[in-house]
């Protein structure tokens, strides 16, 4: 059998998986966020200390769910994401002051802490189920990324026109709709069960297990700093992106098309991987310095297209690199462990994200969010020298995938 015919079959299954990723990331509000929360009392500082609330969020929770989503239900750990996000588009329609918009934010930290590391685990096991390697892995997880990005480049569009027509509060409202949806994809999917193949251990054992999976693995750890650093920007980035419009002062109507731009650096970074061979050694190094120039873009432009194109390309780079390094991650990790310990590596990043978000956005108010971009600089040559230490271990073919 051919691996297009392969290819064609493991999609097909995983079709609702990409549908409740679509619904799940078309969310109205995202692209308008900053200036709904400058309107109810937020300065830069404030953002940075928001981010930081819900960061601590996902330290707390990231790993518990990862844990109940290896000994329960994966897609049952996605429902329990989407009830979170509807709640959070609630609350936060809802708000009218720092305090309330605190508490939207809790809610959306417990959404992405069950959301993160339970994709990716879903598309690995699904691929292992279905052809025995992981070999497609960077294929079909690209997909969950473009179906991700087309949702919030869409959602991002009209919901700059919802605000600019109706009121900014409508597009949260406008979202709940969405959310909820995505429990019926969900519902329909046929969840892998190799995580449930494997022994069941008491849940003690299974913490420890998970644990040990993380850190007693030699290998595992450039593949672990190299996903930290770099998932460290792109939150980073991702958070702070409307920071630089409105320090250029840009309209309103701006917004969404710039958002939408920015967050379609998600589809365009799951499209390129395995069609420019990112995970070539010499490849990856030229995608490297290419998204170097990007936040030398972000540094010094004025230009609302000059710092939008800019933010895309490193976006587009990291989020490369980030589906590359998920299955370098995943093919060092048993199944029964595979969603714990890949939210385990999420808590890791939330730990320097939690004190960063603050740093950075005081910095940014301080003295300006492109002085700020320099800490940007000095995390992402850091990844870069993770990134290209595990390229290198295997004769510089060491982000090639594992054909059996």
């Amino acid at each position: 059998m051919s691996e297009a015919t392969i290819l064609r079959s493991v999609g097909r299954r995983l079709t609702p998986l990409y549908i409740a990723a679509f619904l799940q990331g078309f969310v109205f509000w995202y692209t308008v966020e900053k200036i709904f929360m400058r309107s109810i009392g937020f300065d830069d500082q404030g953002i940075g200390i928001m981010i930081s609330l819900y960061s601590a969020v996902m330290l707390l929770v990231e790993t518990p769910s990862g844990i109940l989503a290896d000994r329960w239900s994966r897609k049952g750990v996605l429902i329990l994401a989407s009830l979170c996000l509807a709640t959070t588009a609630l609350i936060g329609g809802l708000s009218h002051t720092p305090f309330s918009y605190y508490v939207a934010s809790v809610f959306w930290g417990i959404f992405f802490a069950l959301y993160s590391g339970t994709y990716d685990s879903i598309v690995y096991d699904t691929a292992l189920e279905e052809t025995g390697s992981s070999s497609l892995f960077d294929k079909l997880y690209g997909r969950i990324k473009i179906a991700d990005s087309t949702a919030l480049v869409t959602s991002s569009l009209i919901g700059g026109v919802i605000a600019n027509t109706l009121s900014v509060r409508h597009v949260y409202f406008l979202t709940i709709p969405m959310s909820l949806l995505a429990i019926v994809a969900l519902l329909i999917f046929r969840e892998p069960q190799l995580h449930k193949a494997e022994a069941q251990s008491h849940i003690r054992e299974h913490l420890v297990n998970t644990v040990k999976a993380v850190i007693h693995n030699k290998a595992l750890v450039p593949i672990m700093l190299a996903l930290v650093t770099i998932n460290t920007i792109q939150y980073i980035l991702f958070e702070f992106s409307q920071i630089w419009l409105l320090a250029i002062v840009a309209p309103l109507i701006a917004f969404g098309p710039a958002n939408a731009t920015v967050i379609g650096s998600i589809g365009a970074g799951g499209f390129i991987v395995d069609r420019l061979k990112l995970s070539k050694y010499w490849v990856m190094a030229a995608a490297l310095l290419i998204g170097l120039g990007g936040l030398f873009g972000m540094i010094l432009a004025r230009n609302i297209v000059m710092i939008v194109l800019s933010q895309f390309i490193l976006g587009t780079v990291l989020i490369a690199a980030i589906v590359i390094f998920n299955r370098l991650l995943h093919d060092n990790l048993g199944s029964s462990v595979r969603a714990g310990a890949a939210s385990a590596v999420s808590t890791l990043c939330r730990i320097i994200i939690v004190p960063l978000a603050i740093f950075f956005g005081y910095l940014s108010r301080v003295h300006s969010i492109f002085a700020a971009t320099w800490v940007l600089v000095a995390f992402y040559i850091l990844g870069a020298i993770f990134i290209m230490a595990v390229a290198a271990q295997k004769k510089r073919t060491g982000l090639i995938a594992n054909k059996s």
